[in-house]
This record gives C-alpha cells, sequence and structure tokens, in this order.
C-alpha cells in the first residue's frame, strides 16, 4: 500500500496550487508563532518544549489517521486518507514550474524578472548583484535542495514512520526551523533544538538524494564534489546534496557571498558556470532521480510481496 499511496500522491500533487499549499500551511504556522510568542524565553529547553508541543499533534495526526481508517473502512480508506495527506506535503511540481519561469526569463535576458523570481522562491532578497551564470546558479540549488526537502524526503520518512507521521514530522520540522531560525532574537537559543532536530532528520535523506543524484547523473563527477567539496562545519547535510548536484550535472556553480539556507560557502562543482539550458538538465536530473526513487520503493514492494 505504501507503493501505491506514494504514485498516487504524486499524481495528485501535480494538480495543486501553491497557494492551495500555503492555505494548508497557514494554520500549523500560526500555531508555531504562539508557541514562541508564549515560550521564547531565550532558553533552549523552552524551544525544545515549544518544539514537541508542535511536532506531536501531526504525529499524532499522521499515526491515528491511518489506523483510525484501517478499522473503520479497511486498507483502501487508509490508502486514500494517505494519499490525500502525503500529496498535500510533497512538492514536486513546484520545482518544476519555477525552473520553467526563471529559464524563460534568463533567455531572454531579463535578469530584474529572474533574480524576482528567485527572491520569491528563497523567501528572502538575494545578498548582493548577481549575473546570469550567477541566478542560473542560484535557481539550480535551490531545486536540488527543494528536491530533497520537498520530495524525497518525506517519501522517505514515510516509508520508514507509521501512517504520514514521517512526511507531516518532517514538514512540521523543517517549517519550524526556517520560521524560527531566520529571525532569532539576540542571543537567543529557543531556534537551536529546532535546528538540531532538522540535521537528524536531514542526514540519512541528504545522503540517499545526493547517492541517487550521482547514479541518474554523471557519476564520477558527482562522488568526487562528494567526497572532495562537501565538508564543512555547519549545514553539512544540504552542502552534501550541492555537491552531488554540481557534479552530476557537469556544472561549476559560480561563487556568491551566501548559499541557500544557510549552507556554508565554498567551491562547488567542476566545469563551466551554468546558463539558462542548464536549467531544462536539472529538470531532467529531478525528474529522473524520483522516477529512480520510486522504482526503488517499487522493486521493493514486490520484493516483499512475493517473499524475497
Amino acid at each position: 500500500m505504501i507503493f501505491l499511496s506514494v504514485l498516487s500522491a504524486l499524481i495528485l500533487e501535480h494538480y495543486q496550487s501553491w497557494n492551495r499549499r500555503d492555505r494548508l500551511s497557514a494554520p500549523f504556522d500560526r500555531w508555531s508563532q504562539v508557541l514562541r510568542d508564549v515560550l521564547d524565553s531565550g532558553a533552549e529547553r523552552h524551544g525544545l518544549l515549544a518544539w514537541w508541543l508542535a511536532i506531536l499533534p501531526l504525529i499524532i495526526l499522521g499515526v491515528a489517521s491511518h489506523e483510525l481508517c484501517l478499522r473503520l473502512g479497511g486498507s483502501v480508506l487508509a490508502w486514500l486518507v494517505d494519499t490525500l495527506i502525503l500529496g498535500a506535503v510533497i512538492d514536486f511540481k513546484t520545482l518544476s514550474d519555477r525552473l520553467n519561469e526563471i529559464a524563460i526569463h534568463l533567455e531572454s535576458e531579463n535578469l530584474d524578472q529572474a533574480k524576482a523570481a528567485i527572491e520569491s522562491w528563497e523567501g528572502s532578497p538575494l545578498p548582493g548583484e548577481f549575473d546570469a551564470p550567477g541566478l542560473a546558479s542560484r535557481a539550480i540549488q535551490l531545486a536540488l535542495l527543494n528536491a530533497n526537502m520537498r520530495v524525497l524526503a518525506p517519501l522517505m520518512w514515510y516509508v520508514i514512520l507509521p501512517g504520514t507521521s514521517g512526511p507531516l514530522l518532517y514538514a512540521g520540522a523543517l517549517a519550524l526551523r526556517r520560521r524560527w531560525a531566520q529571525a532569532p532574537l539576540d542571543n537567543s537559543e529557543f531556534s537551536l533544538f529546532a535546528v538540531k532536530a532538522m540535521h537528524f532528520l536531514d542526514w540519512l535523506p541528504a545522503r540517499l538524494t545526493a547517492l541517487s543524484y550521482a547514479i541518474v547523473g554523471n557519476f564520477e563527477e558527482s562522488l568526487f564534489c562528494w567526497k572532495t567539496q562537501s565538508k564543512s562545519q555547519t549545514n553539512d547535510e544540504l552542502r552534501v546534496i550541492l555537491a552531488a548536484g554540481a557534479g552530476a550535472l557537469g556544472v561549476h556553480f559560480e561563487p556568491a557571498p551566501v548559499l541557500p539556507y544557510g549552507v556554508a560557502n565554498g567551491e562547488l562543482g567542476t566545469g563551466d558556470f551554468p546558463g539558462a539550458g542548464h536549467l531544462e538538465n536539472t529538470e531532467g536530473l529531478l525528474a529522473r532521480t524520483l522516477v529512480f526513487a520510486v522504482a526503488i520503493l517499487g522493486v521493493l514492494t514486490l520484493g516483499s510481496l512475493v517473499g524475497i
């Protein structure tokens, strides 16, 4: 049933709009803000308490909805509910739409529109001035990272944890880290646990994502970049994804003052700086990665059915 739920959810999410996703996440965003307003005294232990108060209802929802549907309506109803929840969490369509939009602006040399589209996607202003290769680099970096955060990691946690608790746990933890760590108060340690939790939740998915990029892309270059360029002291998980993705695509990201989502700066990739055409290559890489992940899940499901 896991394989069927994943396949159905991927079809379902293709027809969802960005605005609908925002409406679905709005209640959780308001709740997380209330928890911070009430509990943020600057201590990490209060951040830990707030994190669990925000995340625990999502875990209960994911497990209880699945078990309740199994008892009331059988596996068909449980599959339907799992599909609806999983389809609301994962988001591959946005990656494709964003890359196409930015590629069109870059091809027409409309750098201001391309920059505005990237800032809208990243959720913050770009640090400094960017030329066309710099904007293309940024767009590819965002796509590589969001493929893990919005698609592959939630799917992995769906396979591991009961019901839909895994995707809801990951999506909630990601939202909390971004909301609480984005603009921390001076000397406040409230957001530290949210950051630590995401390091834990991202450790395995990031490496599986990087390995998938290598398998469906330029394997040797990807592993070389992963081995030589992914070491850093902060956000090592996300840097692994960027290094492996750059190698898989055969591009060299143009240096920037700050990389997306706080990834440590430094050399990433080999070869030439990317252009508009490389955004189409990136979309192809992500599509092959998703097909590869679903195929592996299908093989494992088939193996379990025949008793291998």
